[in-house]
């Protein structure tokens, strides 16, 4: 990541599955968590929404370590998220979970030196705990019937048997899958997968023609409910934040920033400030403290409104939405607690 206040900022690729495998050690958009350490994962209590108590689903990773120290040569902040659009609520992130994880360089799990990113190597997961095979969450529970397929949830087998696994379950052979497999239960609840590479933004100037682009494709986001917002917005609303009448200065200074590079989805700036969408910052409030070690969080990262255009998630009035997600994570990257500490989330969107 960058450093001497560069920013980073991430774009979406398209790759192999086996190649978003946990030994590469992925930035990765939707399909299942790359997990980091693959022994001691959250429990599914974990990733459970606050609102429905639905089992959460992986939206992103990112792979950030801080290569200085060893007990952070590998680290990595996962976000989870509901897909029940009911449960996204305006300037709220109850509907969310972020976790960071953290290995030193020698570790249980991987080799000392890179694995090779061209060749589909054998990596055995049998000694690890078993996943669900909707969602790659851990998978305490398992068929009944076969004790061959692992979930996180009832939901989840429910869900799995409805959409294939009854036709299978007894089968004499069971074809062992491929880790990041999805079944068609997780079709119908996973993200599009993705690739995430990151690279220093630029400073290249851009013109007002291209700021009011991108103004326009935030406003038709608005109004689509895909920009930060699940209230109707009268026209006199979507007015203040079109290329003619710029009331929220704040709102025009992210539009000119991002108008340099339109289609990133990350902004990594350890330690610095978000780039805010709106003035409207009434939900940003005192950042608390890392519940593990009582240090203070700083800001590592956002998710940007982009992300929404990638993953498939609809333009319903009850789709998942936000405007921006401003990850602040333990300044001191803390060890203590359990192998995935929760982190903390603020989600800021255009509308009250």
């Amino acid at each position: 990541m960058a450093e001497n206040n560069k920013v980073d900022i991430g774009f979406l690729e398209e790759k192999n599955s086996w190649q978003l495998h946990p030994k590469f050690f992925p930035s990765k958009v939707g399909g299942k968590p790359a997990w980091l350490d693959l022994q001691n994962l959250p429990n599914p209590s974990q990733l459970t929404c606050k609102k429905c108590s639905d089992p959460l689903i992986f939206l992103c990773q990112i792979y950030a370590p801080y290569e200085e120290r060893n007990d952070t040569f590998h680290r990595t902040i996962f976000i989870f998220i509901c897909r029940n659009g009911s449960c996204c609520r305006t300037n709220s992130s109850e509907n969310f979970v972020v976790l960071r994880c953290q290995l030193e360089r020698k570790n249980d799990f991987y080799a000392f030196e890179p694995y090779d990113e061209n060749i589909e190597e054998e990596f055995p997961m049998d000694k690890y705990p078993k996943l669900c095979d909707v969602c790659g969450a851990k998978g305490p529970s398992h068929c009944s019937k076969c004790k061959k397929s692992y979930y996180c949830s009832r939901k989840h087998q429910v869900l799995d048997w409805q959409k294939g696994h009854k036709g299978t379950c007894q089968q004499q052979e069971t074809i062992k899958l491929p880790y990041f497999t999805v079944t068609e239960a997780g079709k119908s609840v996973l993200f599009k997968e993705w690739d995430l590479a990151v690279d220093e933004e630029d400073e290249a100037e851009v013109s007002d023609v291209d700021v009011d682009k991108e103004m326009d494709k935030l406003r038709k986001m608005m109004e689509e409910k895909r920009a930060g917002t699940l209230s109707n917005i009268s026209e006199d609303e979507l007015e203040q934040y079109s290329g003619t009448v710029p009331e929220d200065k704040v709102f025009n200074k992210f539009n000119k920033r991002i108008a340099r590079h339109p289609e990133q989805v990350l902004r990594y700036d350890k330690g610095g400030t978000p780039l805010w969408i709106t003035g409207n910052t009434e939900n940003v409030i005192q950042i608390p403290i890392c519940q593990f070690c009582d240090g203070e969080r700083q800001f590592e990262f956002q998710i940007m409104p982009q992300l929404l255009n990638f993953i498939n998630v609809g333009i319903d009035f009850n789709s998942i939405d936000w405007g921006i997600l401003a990850i602040y994570t333990c300044k001191a990257s803390c060890n203590a607690g359990p192998a995935y500490k929760e982190e903390y989330m603020i989600k800021q969107d255009l509308s009250n």
